[in-house]
């Protein structure tokens, strides 16, 4: 199990990721959230991450906007 990523290894990797990308990847409340979660997927598939539990939403906790 040690070599499986970390759920913070895996954020961190997945922003590293897409500040590194050719492509502009446009993220907001206002736009298609598509193509975010088929990077996410791609994301998790690469690194062969678990798929999410069916509750996983009950547990996150977003910060709150200033």
């Amino acid at each position: 199990m040690a070599d499986k990523l970390t759920a913070s290894e895996a954020v961190y990797g997945f922003a590293g990721w897409l500040t590194t990308r050719e492509e502009q990847t446009v993220m907001s409340s206002k736009d298609d959230a598509a193509v975010i979660a088929e990077l996410v997927n791609e994301f998790c598939e690469t690194n062969d991450l678990d798929f999410p539990r069916s509750d996983w939403s009950d547990r996150l906790k977003h910060p709150v906007s200033k």
